[in-house]
């Protein structure tokens, strides 16, 4: 009998240690011990920011503390910095690692961000989805509220109480209008106490608005309709939503000095195509557009037809699902127009700043897909790749040509022959 005891026991401690085993393993949340330091509001859709809020009833150093999108690579704040009570600190995601200017940039696609203490507590995080332009997370009320999506950005200032209504993702369908295409504009738009209205502006070619009330469809989705434009147009709009406090937010948040846009366009589509890419460059074809010799991805651009083309306005994407990634800047058609049998270099180093051939992506050398899209996101040329080799391109066989193969000697900006 005691024997049986003794094996009993082991057999419940044994249990007691798979339990416990198995119960830490599903459980991925981390632990945040709140110091009454929160994340109050991020932006994500260019010069990016994350603001910080003290809730605490006195000022707070948070000197060495440390702030993350990827745990392999904090960034700690610099010495002296104080936040006072009540009061906000914003921090430049910029990626230059100087200051309060982190050394990371947020992804409008959404990301996770992490706030630890000096001594590697984590005292706050934040999952915030993807934005558009004009939108901003944000505690409402400050430090202690949830997060909504809202378009009205207040940066450095008090997010307010609940009593302006939240407008979040707002879409169009289709995606890429044609003339004789009804477009319908998707909102998501909360109020913590009663809308009273939801409405769409719209306008042709810089001309007046027309007024659209957008109607409530599901899951706090409005919708609107703009009707077929039955002609080549430049079309702008933004959505305002009021609630019976008579508050009102706007998407974009400054509209109309900013608007949403698309073209309806029925130009033919230019001879151009995807020659040739790398998207594993490490030591093959350097870059020197910053002043240091940099190793990027890039693609080149050939022109088959008979006269030279601007690409300017047109986009470049690494995404056939999101055809307008990067927008080629007007800013210097001597640089973006490729000649009739001629080639355009672009890199691909997320680095836009650099210059009009610089994209906003990296190629994934994993597998992927390049392309470039006409100025109202019509596919010009687009190639779906596999996985790639480092410092080996992959192109066409002959110039223009429907085959494709890997080059050992790459020939970014010159004949594939």
């Amino acid at each position: 009998m005691r024997g049986v005891r003794f094996h009993l026991v082991i057999l419940i401690l044994g249990g007691s240690f798979l339990l416990q085993d198995c119960t830490t393993k599903s459980d991925p949340s981390p632990v945040v011990t709140s110091e009454g330091i929160y994340i109050n509001e991020l932006y994500s859709t260019g010069n990016d920011w994350i603001e910080l809020y003290n809730d605490n009833s006195s000022s707070k150093d948070i000197s060495g503390y440390l702030i993350y999108d990827h745990a392999s690579d904090k960034y700690t704040l610099p010495a002296n910095t104080i936040i006072s009570s009540k009061g906000f600190l914003i921090l430049n995601c910029d990626g230059t690692a100087t200051g309060l200017n982190t050394n990371f940039k947020l992804s409008s696609d959404g990301e996770t961000v992490y706030f630890e203490n000096a001594s590697g507590t984590l005292i706050d995080m934040v999952k915030f989805p993807a934005m558009v332009d004009g939108q901003s997370y944000a505690r409402i009320p400050d430090g202690t509220g949830e997060f909504v999506i809202t378009g009205s950005v207040t940066k450095d200032i008090s997010n307010g109480g609940s009593s302006y209504p939240a407008i979040g993702e707002v879409t169009k369908a289709p995606v890429i209008p044609g003339k004789a295409d009804a477009i319908i504009v998707n909102a998501v738009v909360t109020d913590a106490t009663a809308l009273s209205t939801v409405k769409l502006y719209y306008r042709l070619n810089g001309g007046s608005f027309t007024t659209v009330s957008m109607t409530l469809t599901t899951n706090n989705i409005y919708a609107g309709t703009i009707p077929a434009i039955g002609a080549d147009a430049t079309v702008e709009y933004y959505v305002e939503a009021k609630n019976t406090a008579a508050k009102i937010t706007l998407s974009p948040a400054d509209a109309p000095t900013t608007l949403y846009s698309f073209i309806v366009n029925s130009d033919a589509l230019p001879n151009l195509v995807i020659n040739e890419f790398m998207a594993a460059n490490k030591s093959c074809c350097p870059d020197n557009d910053s002043g240091t010799v940099e190793y990027d991805d890039w693609l080149e651009i050939y022109n088959a037809g008979s006269t030279a083309v601007d690409i300017a306005n047109m986009y470049l994407s690494d995404d056939s699902t999101n055809p307008f990634k990067y927008k080629v800047p007007a800013t210097n058609s001597s640089k973006t127009t490729v000649q009739a049998g001629g080639y355009l270099l672009i890199w691909a180093d997320d680095t836009k700043s650099q210059g009009e051939l610089h994209t906003n992506f990296k190629l994934n050398s994993s597998s992927g897909s390049v392309g470039i899209y006409y100025i109202d996101g019509r596919t010009v040329n687009q190639y779906t790749y596999e996985t790639q080799v480092e410092d080996v391109s992959f192109g066409r066989t002959t110039d223009g040509a429907d085959t494709w193969k890997s080059f050992s000697i790459p020939t970014p900006g010159a004949s594939n022959n």
